[in-house]
């Protein structure tokens, strides 16, 4: 029999309606000496099972749930079919992969009821992240699982050191099926990339490339025939390699990492499109002071900071951030033109995150029209009692 995670009395409701996250204050009690990472039956104060998942005892979350059924054991057998039926559907209803875009989301973790799990897919290779110490036990069966769904002959494994701090396990960027190469490779929209591989130099950023804003990304493309555009905080360039390869004018792409600039460089120069995209690397809050001091004006202007709010607490100075970030841009963009701003932090809402667009235009007497709200790409699906899963925002708005 294995071990049970009791809860207490009021803590039931979210888990019952789907949330997939147990944390530790919900916790009366553990039936049973649970090792870290064994698989646990988690019930409510009445003993009735609500579901299974892993036994995570350091974590502020010590389960999440990947089952509902009390019948189902989390085996082999059951990690393979999650992952295939990751691989199906994604087929069937987004047509990834295809031949205009090799790279997506395989495994989104809690979306694909596979909590503590990240699987991105490059072309003929793929990225596998652990977040929790019960997938990375796991791990032959998940990368074989891996290997067969996505039909790759190359699989990496991306480290987190939050996660392995957390959960209470190392590991060593790099190769861990079939033989290593320096990068990834694979198109989108019908532009072909090439990105460090994780272990190799230039790596680290995630599990590699920003899947998320593939639908983002061809929205900024719809926009940007005969634009100019900027891109900031663009990493190599996805936005504004979309753009110039939708026939943009000019394109300037600004971020601080000198590699992903060099990356993008040679993207640009491969895809033919080196005349119109060129890379600036500084700070982004110093290069739109920069550029408005010097009466720059663009078309477009794409904004994608990194995470700037980790918890709830970090939303106050987040939400000053983003407001200096998008006057920033608004002072940019030409009458009528369109920012496009974005927000990574699962902590600030859609309507926080809009009002610190709205403050920021303002502080450069611009009224921001908003034209769409709109979140991740479908290969990273979030469960719809999961709030955190959609992190995303994307404001696309008109500049008047």
């Amino acid at each position: 029999m294995i071990p049970s995670v009791h809860l207490r009395p009021g803590f039931v409701q979210p888990v019952w309606a789907g949330h997939p996250w147990v944390f530790a204050q919900a916790i009366a009690r553990t039936t049973g000496t649970p090792a870290p990472g064994d698989e646990v039956s988690v019930v409510d104060p009445e003993g009735k099972t609500l579901g299974r998942g892993f036994w995570s005892p350091e974590s502020a979350i010590p389960v999440r749930l990947l089952t509902r059924d009390a019948g189902v054991t989390l085996d082999a057998a059951f990690l393979q079919a999650r992952i295939d039926e990751a691989a199906r559907w994604r087929k069937a209803l987004l047509g990834l992969p295809s031949p205009s875009s090799t790279g997506y989301r395989l495994v989104n973790a809690d979306g694909d009821g596979l909590p503590g799990l990240t699987v991105d897919v490059f072309g003929d290779a793929a990225s596998v992240q652990f977040g929790t110490i019960g997938m990375k036990r796991r791990a032959d069966v998940i990368l074989d699982a891996v290997t067969r769904a996505a039909g790759v002959t190359r699989v990496y494994e991306v480290g987190s050191e939050r996660h392995q701090q957390r959960e209470g396990f190392t590991v060593a960027e790099g190769i861990v099926r079939g033989e290593g190469a320096p990068t990834l490779s694979f198109t989108e929209g019908g532009v072909r990339f090439s990105v460090a591989a994780p272990g190799s130099a230039g790596g680290g950023q995630k599990t590699g490339y920003y899947f998320d804003q593939r639908e983002n990304r061809a929205a900024v493309a719809s926009l940007a025939s005969g634009a100019r555009v900027l891109d900031a905080f663009s990493y190599v360039g996805g936005f504004g390699l979309a753009a110039a390869k939708a026939g943009a004018r000019e394109v300037v792409c600004v971020d601080s990492s000198a590699s992903a600039l060099a990356a993008g460089q040679r993207i640009a120069e491969d895809n033919g499109l080196a005349d119109r995209v060129a890379y600036k690397k500084g700070d982004v809050r110093d290069v739109l002071g920069e550029l408005g001091r010097a009466g720059e004006r663009f078309d477009v202007v794409v904004i994608d900071p990194p995470k700037l709010a980790h918890s709830a607490r970090e939303v106050e100075k987040a939400m000053a951030n983003y407001r200096r970030l998008n006057a920033g841009a608004a002072q940019l963009v030409r009458d009528g033109g369109v920012l496009v701003t974005c927000s990574c932090s699962g902590s600030v809402t859609a309507d926080t995150f809009l009002r610190a667009v709205a403050l920021g235009a303002r502080d450069m007497n611009r009224a921001a029209q908003v034209i769409a709200v709109r979140g991740a790409a479908g290969d990273p699906p979030s469960m719809a009692a999961f709030p955190e899963g959609r992190y995303l925002k994307c404001v696309i708005a008109r500049l008047a």
